[in-house]
């Protein structure tokens, strides 16, 4: 039998009424009622009509109600069967896709790569060949290590720059530079002697934690802008002097004469009491770091280079501009150099555009630290409320949510040339209360021939709320759609280009990930459980790994397209990177790391028993709670000190493919962690043999079958 759209006049008193077509093509209805077979109340047809009239009365008051919560007034409709949803029966688990996947080549890596030093890139097939995004897809899900394979590691981000100029759908320039021009630039940074300086100092204490191997730590005071190696070979901790609200990693072209380091933008402040919809102008700073290669091979070297001081206050959220936007290679005057665009949203209630001034090219200790006053180069304001969250589409236009609920859209290309103003394009309500996070799904938008319009904006965007909702909209339209609610604020959310979905924190301590297909809009499932609330996420679009800050000191790393049975070959891991203790007995930190992983679904709490030993008499002695500190014993407590919070998470997605396992983490103490997460195959083999064959250079790609078989 085949199903079939047909209007059907005579069925007026039938509740429902299936159209079917037979093998012969003859036309079909399943309802006897509606046929005018004879059934049990056919001769009750006046009793039927009412209570069926009653029915239909009872559906148009409901939806009724839905319009009067904005929702559009459409007919619902027929639900696609399971072929329809290319999806086989018998295979209900599946892992989430790509939303789109460019046809032009792309690049991968040939061999593994060095930190600071440029990669060795090949091109690849793209994943817009079904068969080999299948295996791309499958491989991935023996990817068990705290971050990705360096085989697998491809650039799927979306930035309709990268079309522009070439041919649709045939070229792409991966990452171009963008902004370049500086002449304009001139007079929004002004140097600042120390004296001058001063009011935008945050004022700090030296830190004292614990760091080095479990059992053989030592206590180091660190002081502001100072840093520490934490023990591992690519791993350092640095303390930024307050609490920290914002970290994020500064896009750059490979061929950029910046000496191979990579740079960080990190906000911190001293204020604990940042309320939603406030209004406060205060001295701020925004502190510019970058990551060199160290001397020798124990750690990575960090050095505090720039202080960005602005009168806005506070800093609450900061993103670069996701493309490279510093100045050319040429220019060689130091005066008109920058590093890059930099939007945040300040206490003052606005979303503002920096500056931010190139730094030093000398080595490492070479140059001291430069304090420099940066004016906003565009600000962004509304009237009757403030600005809570912000998210760059591309380098043309950035979205922002408000504390009344609403989200704005700003085109910021013009105001940046200096060539005209920032126009608000769209300005429509999401939300009842304020706007927790926002994120673009940065995909081409479709267009009616099912094509793709490439040097088109993102139309689609996320967003959670204070009261518990996280909701997509398209602005071609304005209308928001519920994906989800819950009991409890979801604190953070994240676009996932691998997945094509959606990672939104959730109650119970959980992090979740919901798809945003259109044929499976909506599904999801659990992808993390944390000992804590989660409060910050981070995804790359180089990768599909997730980094969760939660409030219990930990950050975790799991794979998102890890696989679909729990009882296959492959567990699901979550790995803990580090985790940040406190003791507020003398006030000293902890930074405990090499954690073995942890199998997703498995109790993340504690069990905590009192630490019994016995003595010479054979008498129960109970350890003293400093001593077990020391030792490496965590306190039973079902509370979590506000300052081990783990409040900032970033990958590193904007300057190549081989510094994508770089992960930095802020914590509520100041302390400032980088990370060089390299992943691991499950028994060291590379699925298929060879990258060759997953990507199918060698020619010989063939059609398997089962969706999703995981068992093998």
């Amino acid at each position: 039998m085949k199903e079939a759209s047909s209007n059907i006049e005579d069925v007026e008193d039938a509740e429902e009424a299936l159209v079917l077509l037979d093998d012969d093509g003859d036309l079909q209805v399943s309802n006897p009622v509606a046929s005018g077979a004879p059934g049990p109340v056919a001769g009750n047809g006046g009793q039927s009509r009412t209570r069926n009239s009653k029915r239909r009365h009872s559906r148009q008051n409901k939806s009724f109600v839905h319009d009067t919560q904005g929702l559009q007034t459409v007919p619902q409709p027929q639900r696609l069967g399971q072929s329809a949803r290319n999806i086989k029966p018998k295979e209900h688990r599946y892992r989430p896709d790509s939303i789109w996947s460019s046809k032009s080549d792309t690049l991968r890596l040939s061999r593994r790569p060095q930190p600071f030093n440029p990669p060795f890139l090949v091109p690849t097939a793209s994943t817009s060949d079904p068969r080999i995004a299948y295996r791309v897809k499958k491989s991935w899900m023996y990817s068990v290590g705290p971050g990705p394979c360096w085989e697998l590691i491809e650039d799927r981000g979306f930035f309709k720059e990268e079309y522009i100029g070439t041919m649709a759908g045939t070229g792409r320039i991966t990452r171009p530079l963008v902004y370049s021009e500086t002449s304009h630039l001139l007079g929004y940074c002004k140097e600042l002697l120390l004296g001058q300086s001063s009011r935008y100092n945050v004022e700090s204490q030296p830190v004292s934690c614990f760091v080095g191997p479990y059992g053989a730590q030592d206590l180091k005071e660190i002081d502001q802008f100072s840093s520490v190696p934490t023990g591992g070979s690519l791993s350092v901790m640095f303390n930024s002097g307050g609490r920290i609200t914002a970290v994020d990693w500064c896009p750059t072209t490979i061929s950029a004469s910046l000496g191979g380091r990579q740079y960080l933008a990190v906000s911190s402040t001293n204020n604990a009491f940042l309320g939603v919809g406030t209004r406060s102008h205060s001295p701020a700073m925004i502190q510019l770091w970058s990551i060199n290669p160290a001397r020798s091979d124990e750690a990575l070297e960090v050095q505090c280079e720039v202080i960005m001081c602005i009168d806005e206050g506070a800093v609450l959220q900061l993103k670069w501009c996701p493309l490279p936007s510093h100045s050319e290679e040429y220019e060689s005057q130091k005066g008109e150099r920058k590093l890059g665009l930099l939007a945040a949203i300040t206490t003052d209630g606005a979303a503002h555009i920096y500056v931010a001034p190139m730094l030093g090219d000398g080595p490492l200790g070479s140059h001291h630290m430069r304090r420099v006053h940066c004016r906003p180069l565009l600000t962004m304001a509304f009237d009757e409320t403030t600005c809570q969250a912000l998210d760059w589409a591309n380098s043309e236009v950035i979205a922002i949510g408000c504390s009344n609920g609403f989200v704005g859209v700003f085109r910021v290309k013009d105001a940046i040339l200096g060539i005209g103003n920032a126009p608000l394009t769209h300005y429509f309500p999401v939300h009842q209360t304020s706007v927790q996070s926002i994120a673009w799904v940065r995909a081409p938008p479709g267009i009616s021939d099912g094509t793709y319009d490439l040097v088109g904006d993102p139309t689609v965007i996320c967003t959670t709320g204070s009261e518990g909702s996280v909701r997509v909209t398209d602005i071609r339209d304005c209308m928001s759609r519920m994906l989800f609610r819950n009991r409890e604020v979801p604190h953070a959310s994240a676009f996932a280009a691998f997945c094509g979905s959606l990672v939104a924190t959730d109650v119970d301590f959980s992090v979740k990930l919901f798809q945003l297909q259109p044929t499976a809009l909506g599904m999801g499932h659990s992808v993390a459980d944390v000992g804590g609330t989660a409060l910050a996420l981070s995804v790359s679009d180089i990768h599909p790994y997730v980094a969760i800050g939660c409030a219990d000191g930990s950050c975790i790393t799991t794979n998102l397209l890890r696989g679909t049975r729990r009882e296959g070959v492959v567990p699901f891991l979550n790995h803990k990177v580090f985790q940040l203790d406190y003791s507020p007995r003398d006030g000293h930190y902890r930074m405990l790391d090499r954690f073995l992983p942890v199998e997703n679904g498995a109790n993340e709490a504690m069990v905590y028993k009192e630490s019994v030993t016995r003595n010479a008499n054979n008498d129960k002695v109970v350890a003293n709670t400093e001593d077990r500190f020391k030792q490496g014993c965590l306190e039973a407590s079902g509370l979590w000190h506000p300052n081990v919070a783990v409040t900032a998470v970033a990958w590193n997605s904007g300057c190549g493919l081989g510094c994508a396992p770089f992960l930095v983490s802020g914590t509520a103490s100041g302390l400032v962690r980088v990370d060089y997460l390299e992943g691991m195959w499950a028994k060291g083999t590379v699925p298929y043999g060879s990258i060759e064959c997953i990507r199918g250079e060698d020619g010989q790609v063939e059609e398997e079958g089962g969706i999703e078989a995981d068992s093998e």
